[in-house]
């Protein structure tokens, strides 16, 4: 049978609307992303029943009590602080800042922004690499639509970013793992922050999330799209520094911790090259 435009387009609506009335948590997100995102545009319905028919597909408990328990939230900025800024975070930082110097030298020259900045974030988002994959994303974020009836909106949004990631990417959506909000990588981007503000700032032709130049890079990179300016000496609280910093975790707490940590590093760090 020759298969006319109107044909092909009537299967695959049929195919979405069948779909649809399927039941179950799985089918519930999957219909979210066909009415709310452009998921379509990435992926034919079968592929992505495939993804939500496998059986990696699961909600994580640990992920419900960890939003629960949000540092930022249930601490006071001293109980906060004091899990970032002690002496092994500082030591490893400087030494970090040094076996990136040549990356942190251009970083200087293109974005105008202070090393020790990126140097913080990255201490504290995964300690300079050493902490960044406990969930997987997909389940975290599929975990978040599914409970948090608040995050929905932004979860659904997120869970489309990544799978649209990983189809760009060539990466299974089931092999990408993070934190139990979604993000991920060294420099802890959500899916959308990666997609859309990452940059490949090694050219070798791929936006890579655990290659070091292009996270400390698109860190920067980041930190300028959001208004942070050229004067990187200014820290003061609501400086528009602060408020740059501030977006990477939309939390006063964190801000101030990556500025205090950023000083810290700086006492044993000449900035001068």
């Amino acid at each position: 049978m020759k298969l006319t435009i109107k044909t092909t387009a009537y299967i695959l609506f049929s195919s979405t609307f069948l779909f649809a009335q399927e039941t179950g948590k799985n089918y519930a997100v999957f219909n979210d992303l066909i009415r709310h995102t452009e998921i379509e545009s990435f992926y034919t319905v079968n592929e992505l029943r495939r993804v939500f028919e496998n059986p990696e597909v699961q909600e994580i408990e640990e992920v419900l009590s960890r939003f629960k328990r949000k540092p930022e939230k249930t601490k006071s900025y001293k109980e906060y602080r004091a899990i970032f800024l002690n002496e092994k975070r500082i030591n490893d930082g400087v030494q970090f800042f040094f076996d990136n110097k040549i990356i942190f030298k251009k970083i200087i020259q293109d974005f105008k922004i202070d090393p020790l900045i990126v140097v913080a974030i990255v201490g504290v988002e995964t300690g300079y690499g050493e902490i960044h994959a406990e969930y997987s994303v997909f389940n975290s974020l599929y975990t978040q639509v599914l409970n948090f009836p608040q995050r929905k909106v932004w979860a659904t949004k997120e869970l489309f970013e990544l799978l649209v990631y990983c189809k760009e990417a060539g990466v299974d959506p089931f092999a990408l793992r993070g934190s139990y909000a979604g993000a991920f990588g060294y420099g802890q981007f959500i899916p959308s922050s990666f997609r859309h503000l990452s940059i490949d700032y090694n050219q070798n032709g791929k936006k890579e999330p655990y290659n070091w130049e292009d996270v400390l890079g698109s860190i920067a990179h980041y930190l300028k799209e959001n208004k942070y300016p050229d004067d990187y000496n200014n820290f003061s609280f609501r400086s528009k520094s602060w408020q740059a910093i501030r977006t990477y975790n939309r939390s006063d707490h964190y801000a101030n911790t990556i500025i205090e940590l950023r000083n810290e590093l700086a006492k044993q760090v000449f900035l001068s090259f």
